[in-house]
């Protein structure tokens, strides 16, 4: 019997497919959407909105449908493109009831008889090209929004935080025009108009991606978006078929599962999910562990944590210390176990030392190789001595152990020591925050500033808040060092203070100066400390470590998310009140952030030597 099936949008493809069999088995009441996703979806209408404005204004023959309905819609829309409309924004194209597809391009811009795709989205598209006149970036002029008027940009590069799922939802679109009879004939591309103010073309036949993670029989990459998309979203309406029949008592079993994921945190269901994999101690629970490597894992035995946390760590280590294992084994065999190694491998002499190191001199050390963890190794299961010791640490009595080898956690310190944070919100940073402590009293002392503008121009917001920070920043360093007294400032993940440092400061006439003070060792990421010296067998961020140290934020909300939220209505709150609450609530929450920094500081220089380590957590 033929089960009706619901037309599916272009998320349908990109959507994990647990979810996909959750919408479906719906075993609770699934998490609203937060306040931070509402803000997503909020600043997106906002970009198509101004986008189609933009487009009626300077595009002859655009046409923007207007109607609610969706069947009013598709009509208006069918009515345009046979009408030979240059660019159609905001329509809907006719369900593919076969393909079970429904779809609503954001535009669809006319190539030769047919047209192409194109989708507006409020993020960044373009890297820039490591070498200058290299880029490869096909774009074309919001004013000329056709592939016909593309240049090559030799600046840029394709970005590829979003590439993927901006890829799928192309290719979604190109089947539904097909379906339609109105793809264009010339070419297989499609166009995605992001932040930078152009848009940005890609091939949809040219072979761009990996295999998809979740379909075990995948073919190896790499893979056009056609091909992609089409694995993606075939597989996901068996995951919804399965789920379907499973409701309404079918002997087959379900196809998903919860595994950890980058959709998490912003899924309905990840309260659900979330105590199925704690429960079950799940291997996807650790860094490094997807969907392909926890499949390699359960393939070899190990179900869970617990089960990768039993493997040998020194059969692991050896062989990422590319010793070869199954070779010296094979040669040792027979042999009496007093015969040493080097009489065994002799021309080995890096494999030697390596051995040595772990206690392996003679033939009969090796009965300690474990052929679990060989076989493993062998099968493909890079790096697996880490993830050991990251199993070992998520499963342990402890919060956190120390790194083999680490006798004591070194952390760089001064006398006077600043922990500097941001805040920025839609690619533009409004405010920076600092805690001053001064340690050369025998109660040190401490201060917080900020530097914050509210302005809702943000682009030019950055600009003067930074400079204020800044000229403050080089003003005590200088103090600082005038009194003969050591200086340090730290961060935590330096990647996004710099990533915004450097850019402002080169559009102020300081990037000589910022960029000289990063590369001394007066700038320190808290983050790498951690990680040299720790394991947790969890994520390293700040809302993860800082709690070891015994610190706890003011808000509910520790994501960050809430501060983004809350910079709409501190810009641009009608109600003065909100305004201002909206706004302490931000400078609290950054205050919160550089007093993290601080505490997480003074326990790695401290009671975190106290942490036992990692070698001593055994299985």
């Amino acid at each position: 019997m033929t089960q009706e099936i619901a037309p599916r949008n272009a998320y349908f493809a990109k959507a994990c497919p647990q979810r996909v069999q959750l919408d479906v088995l719906r075993p609770c009441e699934p998490r609203p959407d937060s306040p931070f996703l509402q803000k997503l979806v909020e600043a997106g209408h906002e970009h198509e909105a101004s986008t189609f404005a933009g487009l009626l204004e300077v595009v002859e023959g655009a046409v923007v449908i207007d109607a609610e309905d969706p069947d009013a819609r598709e009509w208006h829309t069918l009515r345009a493109l046979a009408g030979g409309a240059a660019l159609v924004a905001g329509g809907r194209l006719p369900v593919d009831h076969d393909g079970h597809r429904v779809g609503e391009p954001d535009l669809l811009v006319r190539d030769g008889e047919g047209y192409l795709p194109v989708d507006v989205k409020s993020h960044k598209l373009l890297d820039a090209a490591k070498n200058p006149g290299e880029g490869s970036a096909v774009v074309s002029d919001i004013a000329q929004p056709f592939f016909e008027s593309a240049v090559t940009d030799r600046g840029s590069v394709l970005r590829q935080q979003h590439l993927v799922k901006d890829l799928l939802q192309l290719a979604h679109y190109r089947r539904l025009l097909e379906c339609a009879g109105l793809p264009s004939s010339a070419r297989n591309v499609g166009g995605i108009y992001g932040t930078e103010g152009v848009v940005v073309w890609y091939d949809l036949d040219q072979p761009l991606l990996g295999p998809p993670e979740h379909l075990e029989s995948a073919p190896a990459g790499p893979l056009s978006a056609m091909d992609r998309y089409d694995l993606e979203f075939a597989h996901r309406l068996e995951v919804h078929l399965a789920a379907v029949a499973y409701v309404g008592g079918g002997p087959d079993p379900l196809l998903a599962e919860p595994v950890a994921c980058e959709q998490c945190s912003m899924c309905g269901w990840q309260d659900w999910c979330a105590r199925q994999l704690e429960e079950g101690a799940d291997l996807s629970l650790i860094p490094g562990v997807g969907v392909t490597r926890r499949r390699l894992y359960k393939a070899h035995g190990i179900e869970d944590l617990r089960g990768l946390a039993a493997l040998d760590w020194t059969t692991a280590d050896l062989s990422r210390g590319k010793v070869d294992l199954a070779g010296l084994l094979a040669q040792a065999n027979g042999l009496p176990a007093s015969t040493r190694l080097v009489d065994v491998v002799p021309g080995r002499r890096k494999q030697l030392e390596t051995l040595v190191t772990h206690g392996f001199v003679s033939v009969g050390d090796l009965v300690a190789v474990d052929g679990s963890t060989l076989e493993l190794c062998a099968a493909g299961a890079t790096n697996l001595a880490t993830q050991i010791d990251l199993a070992r640490a998520r499963t342990g009595p402890r919060p956190a152990y120390r790194r083999r080898g680490v006798e004591r956690v070194e952390v760089p310190r001064a006398d006077v020591e600043v922990d500097v944070d941001m805040e920025n919100a839609n690619d533009g940073c409004y405010l920076w925050g600092a805690l001053v402590t001064d340690r050369r009293p025998a109660t040190p002392a401490t201060h917080y500033v900020s530097f914050a503008c509210w302005d809702p121009d943000l682009e030019a917001g950055e600009l003067h808040a930074f400079a204020a920070f800044w000229a403050w920043f080089t003003e005590e360093r200088a103090q600082v060092h005038a009194s003969g007294a050591t200086f340090r400032a730290y961060c935590y993940s330096k990647g996004a203070e710099e990533g915004q440092m450097r850019p402002i400061a080169e559009h102020l006439g300081l990037g000589h100066e910022v960029d000289e003070f990063l590369a001394s060792d007066e700038w320190v990421d808290l983050l790498e400390v951690v990680r040299r010296n720790l394991v947790t067998g969890r994520g390293m961020g700040l809302k993860e470590t800082a709690p070891l140290a015994g610190f706890a934020w003011r808000s509910d909300d520790v994501g960050g998310t809430l501060a983004m939220v809350n910079h709409d209505l501190a810009v641009e709150g009608a109600d003065p009140g909100a305004q201002a609450e909206a706004r302490q609530w931000i400078l609290e929450y950054n205050e919160d952030d550089v007093r993290a920094t601080a505490a997480l500081r003074e326990w790695l220089d401290g009671r975190a030597n106290e942490l036992p380590s990692i070698a001593c957590a055994g299985p």
